[in-house]
């Protein structure tokens, strides 16, 4: 049993083997025989190689030669009628064909062309609109400086003094009083008599001390140096810096000399001695004059004198 099984075994194994020969015979046959049929079609030709298409000229005939009887001909005409038949045996020339047309080349695409920006226009300025102008406050006149002088020293000039006039009193216009009946006085007893004449001299006694003291405080109890400082402190009192001066920060002494009477009142004054500014010259001048009457000197005292007032900006 086990050799039938083997030999049935074996013949199953060699028919597998034949039939798979069998289907890949079959298989190259088939692929070879198609390769054949692909190989034997004619090519066919390209249609941008076909021959070019045939030109039909067309030629003039050949001219055929006329019997001409016999007759003489002058040279002339002979040379001519040479020429003339000359130019008819030559054959016309052969036409060649013309050149084929070539193909257009493509054209490139055209590029898009960048649009140009337009041009900017420079819009005018705006016209600022016009304010109203207010009036400003008027223009301040400045004070011109002043040129330093230098002035030397000046003589003795006297300056006149504007007298001093009297002050008038008005005029005090007074109703004539009416006529009033006199009353009837008390009769008065001799001790209120003697009382009333008592006060009455005791008040003029004051007014006169009180006079005599004024006028004579610096003339009879002041020594002349006490005089001459309370003079200076008196006169720099009333002394007034220009403003003009101060300004152009000018300073310096002036030496004046002026000349009083007996009550102080002063009658002449002059510059002895200059600053160099002639502000600060004018200043002290205008200072002796506004002082006048000067407290009245005392006895024995020369009435000239010469004092410095000096201008610090300190």
């Amino acid at each position: 049993m086990s050799k039938r099984t083997d030999l049935t075994g074996r013949r199953r194994s060699s028919l597998d083997w034949l039939l798979w020969c069998t289907a890949g015979t079959l298989a190259f046959a088939a692929h070879a025989g198609a390769v054949v049929l692909m190989l034997q079609q004619p090519e066919e030709p390209p249609a941008g190689s076909a021959p070019p298409a045939a030109v039909m000229i067309e030629l003039a005939p050949e001219p055929e030669a006329a019997k001409v009887e016999e007759t003489q001909i002058a040279p002339d005409q002979k040379d001519a009628e040479e020429v003339k038949s000359e130019t008819a045996e030559k054959p016309p020339e052969p036409v060649e064909p013309p050149p084929e047309p070539q193909p257009p080349q493509p054209q490139p695409d055209p590029q898009p062309q960048e649009p140009t920006p337009p041009e900017k226009v420079e819009e005018p300025p705006p016209v600022p609109e016009m304010a109203e102008v207010q009036p400003g406050p008027p223009p301040v006149e400045e004070p011109k400086p002043v040129e330093e002088q230098v002035t030397k020293e000046l003589d003795n000039v006297e300056v006149p003094l504007p007298l001093t006039r009297p002050v008038q009193r008005p005029v005090e216009t007074r109703e004539a009083p009416t006529k009033k009946k006199p009353a009837k006085v008390a009769p008065q007893s001799p001790a209120q008599k003697a009382q009333r004449e008592a006060k009455a001299e005791v008040t003029q006694s004051d007014r006169t001390a009180a006079s005599t003291t004024s006028s004579g405080l610096f003339s009879s109890t002041a020594t002349p140096q006490k005089w001459q400082s309370r003079l200076q402190a008196y006169l720099e009192r009333r002394k007034r810096y220009p403003s003009e001066s101060r300004a152009n920060k000018e300073e310096g002494t002036v030496s004046i000399r002026f000349q009083i009477d007996d009550s102080g009142n002063v009658l002449s004054a002059s510059i002895s001695r200059s600053s160099g500014f002639a502000n600060l010259d004018q200043a002290a001048l205008d200072a002796i004059r506004r002082s006048s009457p000067v407290p009245a000197p005392p006895p024995g005292v020369n009435k000239t004198i010469n004092v410095p007032i000096r201008f610090d900006l300190r």
